[in-house]
């Protein structure tokens, strides 16, 4: 019979051979997979180990159970609710590198793919079950389904923003219909920031509408930060404005 300690140590090394993260903290054994996880006694687990005196039976029957109980809250997606979302290169990278599913969408921006689960939203990983091109294919398609309109910020100035405040204002660039908005109001050669997720900045390609827009970037005080760049948009293409213009 393995001893409380040998037996913690051990199982923890074969749960973490099925599941992404799986660890002892104080009395439990927690084990982590996608934004769920399971907390269950060492002493539950170790009773069941000393009455089947069985090591591989007691590990499969707590892998079955921690299966179950992960699969109870197994995100199961609504693909009328899936919308795109521009966001960072750097979101959810780093110490704790989340595997959004996504894709690189300007230089320093990439496109991730969000759930609307209404009071917020859950954004898809690599690691879900789904169909990640009918993902892409509906998300663009429900982004077209909404509106919003662009607006001078100045009678003056050729440089607009979106009337209404919305966590897709930033996304709004690339659909259909804001394209064809942008076009109309200032042409094919345009500027455009998106500093966080609320806020989209369109203008008329002018030099002098650099530095407004510049500020208009620091002035911004949505904390979801997405870009402190100014992009142009010429002949098909998007490239950051040169820092020396």
């Amino acid at each position: 019979m393995l001893t409380i300690a040998d037996f913690s140590r051990k199982i923890i090394f074969d749960l973490n051979k099925t599941f992404p993260i799986a660890r002892v903290q104080g009395k439990y054994v927690i084990v982590e997979s996608n934004l769920s996880s399971v907390s269950i006694p060492v002493s539950s687990i170790y009773k069941e180990y000393q009455q089947v005196k069985d090591y591989r039976k007691t590990l499969k029957l707590y892998v079955d159970i921690i299966n179950d109980i992960l699969n109870q809250y197994k995100f199961k997606i609504d693909y009328n609710s899936v919308y795109p979302f521009l966001k960072s290169m750097d979101f959810g990278k780093g110490e704790n590198d989340i595997q959004f599913y996504r894709e690189q969408a300007f230089t320093d921006i990439d496109v991730l793919y969000v759930s609307d689960m209404g009071e917020t939203f859950r954004f898809i990983l690599q690691t879900d079950d789904v169909d990640f091109e009918k993902v892409k294919k509906r998300a663009w398609e429900n982004l077209n389904k909404l509106s919003n309109i662009l607006v001078r910020l100045d009678d003056a100035l050729n440089i607009f923003c979106l009337r209404y405040a919305t966590d897709f204002n930033a996304s709004f660039l690339l659909s259909d219909s804001m394209q064809k908005q942008i076009i109309k109001k200032v042409g094919r050669d345009y500027l455009f920031a998106i500093p966080s997720s609320s806020t989209l900045l369109v203008a008329k390609y002018h030099l002098e509408y650099i530095k407004i827009i510049k500020s208009l970037i620091i002035a911004d005080k949505d904390p979801n930060r997405i870009s402190d760049k100014i992009y142009q948009y010429k002949n098909g293409v998007f490239d950051i404005i040169d820092e020396g213009y």
